[in-house]
């Protein structure tokens, strides 16, 4: 007996050995999992962004959460700034080393989706619990091809007017929501009160159409140019159609309202809505929470005029991606439908304006606006039928070749029509 409990015992430590050199090492093991099953393999997930800290700190919680039920996840967040966000995005790409989850605008998707960079999210319009038909359906459009998805927006906000109604009541004027009730809020309108409020003597302008920088033209204008009938190229993307009369007229309007009628900051004048010196502020929503900090005048926020073609209303942009060189597609696409289930997507939507119907709808995005009434009249009821800004899969020498030609009208150079020549001349040629 007391030679067989020595041979057992000699072989035990063999035995153990064999074990621990014979494992799967790609494969860690769980002493709490029932014998025989492995724990999931750790996975290091990359998400990029251009937001803020707040948007970060917002992530890192998600994430946090996504953890408790995912262990084996791990999500590193990568911060790039929008103005180098396309370019460094596309030097990852190309050197295998981008993120699994991306941030992407509507000027970067045609781009990545024609260079067959973007992953297809064909199993999130399979799956019923994911409940893609909450979605605005015109919001699917840019990341849709051949009825493939090839992202989800999470913000999808409506250009719209913040004025001052302080400004406007103690000058006994209409404002732009209760001319919009009536049916009246239309450029002509907006003029006449800009004309009326502004003093720019003192610093004070009616109206304010550069909310991002000066160099961010599409942002500025693109609504304008909708308003008029005018497009920077047809819908095939392959001819410049801005020099036409439509054109011509919007460009003259915003020209005149910065130089002529004076109702405009000049150039490179950085006045902000919330110093109380424009009556009238074009903004998305993210601004809100910036306007809400503003204790010395009352405001309000109203959709954008009407021109001869309508409001012209864009849409701000951002969908979530996944590059298709990820080498984590099956873990990327489930942290992506957590990110962008409705649970998730009115966590974000106290920042983002949501693409999903029922939180558009709901009560807790309504009262986040001065008053629901103002939030439905200037958001919820535009988004169906606002249009994104312009996009082509040559976008980055579109855009800089059109700042160039945007500064002979700042500098006053040369006419309006002028101008639109040249644009065509230039830009012309990168649409073939």
């Amino acid at each position: 007996m007391k030679k067989k409990l020595q041979a057992a015992l000699t072989v035990l430590p063999l035995a153990l050995a064999v074990t621990a050199c014979g494992g799967n090492d790609n494969v860690e093991t769980d002493a709490s999992k029932p014998e025989g099953q492995a724990a999931a393999k750790n996975v290091n997930l990359k998400f990029s962004f251009w937001g803020n800290d707040t948007h970060k700190k917002m992530y890192e919680d998600m994430f946090a959460t996504y953890k408790e039920t995912h262990p084996n996840v791990n999500v590193e967040i990568v911060t790039i700034p929008f103005a180098d966000y396309q370019q460094k995005l596309s030097i990852m790409s190309a050197s295998k080393s981008a993120p699994d989850i991306a941030w992407m605008a509507e000027r970067m998707i045609p781009q990545f989706l024609s260079n067959g960079q973007l992953a297809d999210l064909e199993p999130l319009k399979q799956d019923a619990a994911f409940k893609i038909e909450d979605m605005v359906p015109s919001t699917l459009n840019l990341v849709t091809r051949e009825n493939k998805v090839y992202g989800i927006p999470f913000s999808t906000p409506p250009m719209m007017i913040y004025y001052n109604k302080t400004m406007f009541q103690a000058n006994n004027l209409p404002t732009p929501t209760e001319l919009y009730k009536q049916g009246k809020w239309t450029y002509e309108e907006m003029l006449k009160a800009a004309k009326a409020l502004a003093n720019p003597d003192k610093g004070i302008y009616g109206v304010n159409f550069v909310r991002s920088g000066w160099q961010n033209w599409p942002d500025a204008m693109q609504s304008h140019f909708n308003a008029f009938g005018a497009q920077l190229f047809n819908p095939e993307g392959n001819a410049f159609t801005l020099n036409a009369k439509e054109g011509e007229q919007a460009l003259q309007v915003y020209s005149d309202m910065i130089f002529k009628d004076n109702v405009h900051p000049k150039p490179g004048d950085q006045t902000t809505f919330d110093t109380g010196k424009i009556a009238m502020q074009k903004e998305l929503f993210s601004y809100m929470g910036k306007a809400k900090a503003v204790v010395d005048f009352e405001w309000d926020i109203a959709p954008l005029p009407a021109g001869p073609n309508g409001p012209g209303t864009t849409i701000g942009y951002a969908s979530y991606t996944i590059l298709k060189d990820s080498p984590h597609y099956a873990e990327a696409l489930e942290l992506l439908k957590y990110m962008a289930n409705p649970e998730n997507m009115k966590v974000t939507s106290q920042y983002f304006v949501p693409s999903r119907k029922s939180l558009l709808e709901s009560d807790d995005f309504l009262k986040q606006g001065p008053s629901a009434e103002s939030v439905k009249l200037s958001v919820v009821d535009q988004i169906a039928t606002a249009s994104s800004l312009p996009t082509h899969s040559n976008w980055q020498q579109i855009d800089t070749k059109m700042q160039t030609i945007m500064d002979y009208l700042y500098t006053q150079s040369t006419s309006v029509k002028d101008i639109l020549g040249i644009a065509e001349k230039e830009v012309g040629p990168l649409l073939k």
